[in-house]
C-alpha cells in the first residue's frame, strides 16, 4: 500500500477542508471572489489542490463560515513547509535471478535506510499534526482573521440574500428588532445588520404555504415561502430590504387562511 505524506498530500487535505467549509457558506465562486481578495480562478485552483492559497485567504474563508482559523491554518503550515519528504520507495520488482556481483546486495539496504526513514518520518508529522489540530484548540492561540468587508451596503443589499453577503455572520453586530412568537403556529421577527445597513424577516416553525414579507420607505416589498418540508424545517429568510432597523415592516401570511400577523419597527 502506497502511504502519502508532506507538502503534496498536505496540500490535498487543505484543498478538501477548503471545499467543505466554502460549500458551508453557500457561496458560488464568483460569490466568493466579490467576498474575498482572490479572483474566481484563483479560488478555482485553490478549492482543487493544484495551488496552496495565501495564508490570509485561508483566514478569510474561515470567518466568511464562521470557523475558529486554527485548525485550517495548522494544515496550511503542513502544506507549506519547504522541501518535505520523497516519495516512498517502489514496490519490489518480480523475483528474478541474483545479481552476478554481491557488492550490491550489501549496498541497497544502505540506501533504502535513510529513505525509508525520511518517508516514515514524513508520515508521522503529517499523522501527528492532524491529530493535532483535531483536537480542542485554544482560540487565544489562533490568529485574528484579516477583517471582512461586507458584501452590499444599504440600498446595494435590496434584493439579495444575507447570508452569502455575509450580512449575518458573527460578530456583525446583527440583531433582532422586532418579533412575533405565539405559543402555537409559525414564529418571525426582523432582523438588522448594522455591517450591512440592511435587514430581513425571517419565518420559522411554519407550514408549507406560509409566506413572509418585509418592505421599507421608499422600496419594493420582498417575500419568501415555505415551498416544502425541507424550509419548515428550520429559519427561512426573505430577500434584504436597504436601510433599518426604523421604518420597517413584515408580515406573515398563513397559507391555509391568508390571516396576516404584522410587524413594525
Amino acid at each position: 500500500m502506497t502511504h502519502r505524506s508532506g507538502p503534496e498530500h498536505g496540500l490535498l487535505v487543505l484543498a478538501r477542508e477548503l471545499a467543505a467549509l466554502r460549500a458551508r457558506t453557500g457561496l458560488s465562486l464568483d460569490a466568493l471572489a466579490r467576498r474575498t481578495t482572490a479572483s474566481r480562478s484563483s479560488w478555482h485552483r485553490y478549492l482543487n489542490g493544484t495551488l496552496l492559497p495565501p495564508r490570509a485567504l485561508v483566514q478569510e474563508l474561515c470567518a466568511l463560515a464562521d470557523e475558529p482559523p486554527g485548525r485550517l491554518l495548522a494544515l496550511w503550515d503542513l502544506a507549506a513547509e519547504p522541501g518535505g519528504p520523497p516519495p516512498p520507495p517502489p514496490p519490489p520488482s518480480e523475483p528474478g535471478p541474483r545479481p552476478s556481483r554481491p557488492v550490491r546486495d550489501r549496498a541497497r539496504p544502505r540506501l533504502r535506510r535513510p529513505v525509508l526513514t525520511t518517508v516514515l518520518a514524513g508520515g508521522l508529522a503529517l499523522a501527528a499534526v492532524l491529530a493535532a489540530v483535531s483536537l480542542p484548540r485554544d482560540s487565544a492561540s489562533d490568529s485574528r482573521p484579516e477583517p471582512l468587508r461586507p458584501g452590499c451596503m444599504g440600498a446595494e443589499c435590496a434584493g439579495r440574500s444575507s447570508q452569502p453577503q455575509a450580512c449575518a455572520i458573527a460578530g456583525s453586530g446583527t440583531r433582532t428588532v422586532a418579533e412575533r412568537r405565539p405559543e402555537r403556529g409559525p414564529s418571525m421577527d426582523i432582523r438588522y445588520s448594522p455591517f450591512c445597513e440592511a435587514s430581513w424577516a425571517r419565518i420559522w416553525f411554519g407550514r408549507v404555504g406560509d409566506r413572509v414579507e418585509i418592505s421599507a420607505p421608499g422600496q419594493g416589498t420582498r417575500w419568501t415561502e415555505i415551498k416544502d418540508r425541507f424550509d419548515a424545517e428550520g429559519y427561512l429568510s426573505t430577500p434584504m430590504v436597504g436601510g433599518g432597523p426604523e421604518g420597517l415592516r413584515a408580515c406573515l401570511i398563513l397559507g391555509d387562511t391568508a390571516e396576516r400577523h404584522c410587524l413594525t419597527s
